[in-house]
């Protein structure tokens, strides 16, 4: 009732796999693969979260500047071991609790601790390849807690060429019950060679996060949620560590903090 209805074949850029109605997990990688008949291979050795980083098409320069870590760490991220913390922000954290109880823990989809002790056992990271003979159509980041086995993220990753933009943006999509939440996020190197990751457009069409809901009979709805940015920051710390800062932010207030570090399994 607050979205806009869209035209698949005019806003295919934004569209994306959807969730199933009563829970998401696991089981909507295995409902793709058979809808699509595509080949499902699970944390196949270099396989990463993009195929090629530069299906964003950074320029020259950009790849000369940007740390070959983080090329890495996104071309190969099932060769990585993930630590995780959480942390969420002041008022925000009741927020938190209602959407674990309500939607999280039923849909097996963006699970967030809300206890920082959580994550303290260690996170386990899949990478899973749906492909069409050798080519991957999607890549699924599934990630759980090892305390309690919970889906932290089951997130699509590929990327998108909205009509205003002069080269591809990173997407990502949540699937949820008859429809998605998708992060489309633009790109930019840091002159210490950090990937900066941005989400913060202003209005529909832009990059930011949109819902996207259908009724299965070719009819979608859309809503941009101008109020929600996010950044993440991938770095290499002090000791060559490489890390990823993660921040929220709803109508300009920091709700949530995720911090990442990343180690090349042994």
């Amino acid at each position: 009732m607050t979205g806009r209805k869209i035209d698949p074949s005019k806003f295919s850029w934004l569209l994306g796999p959807n969730g199933d109605p009563d829970q998401i997990g696991e089981q909507f990688i295995d409902r793709l693969a058979k809808e699509e008949n595509l080949l499902r291979t699970t944390n196949e050795p270099n396989t990463g979260l993009m195929d090629n980083i530069n299906d964003l098409e950074f320029s020259k320069q950009e790849l000369k500047k940007l740390k070959p870590e983080i090329i890495d760490f996104y071309e190969r991220t099932a060769n990585y071991e993930i630590e995780f913390w959480s942390s969420w922000c002041g008022i925000f954290r009741p927020f938190g609790w209602l959407l674990s109880v309500l939607f999280s823990k039923r849909l097996q989809q963006l699970n967030l601790p809300l206890n920082p002790m959580d994550a303290s056992k260690g996170l386990t990271s899949q990478i899973v390849k749906l492909r069409s003979g050798n080519v991957s159509k999607w890549t699924v980041w599934y990630r759980t807690l090892n305390s309690n086995n919970r889906v932290i993220y089951s997130g699509v990753y590929t990327h998108c060429s909205p009509p205003n933009y002069q080269t591809p943006l990173l997407k990502v999509v949540f699937p949820l019950p008859n429809g998605n939440a998708t992060v489309i996020m633009t790109k930019e190197v840091e002159e210490d060679g950090s990937l900066l990751l941005s989400s913060d457009g202003r209005s529909f069409g832009e990059h930011g996060f949109y819902f996207t809901l259908t009724n299965h009979k070719g009819d979608y709805w859309a809503r941009y949620v101008s109020a929600m940015h996010e950044w993440i920051r991938v770095y290499l710390d002090s000791d060559n560590t490489l890390r990823a800062d993660h921040n929220l932010n709803f109508y300009g207030m920091r709700f949530l903090n995720l911090h990442y570090k990343m180690k090349r399994k042994s």
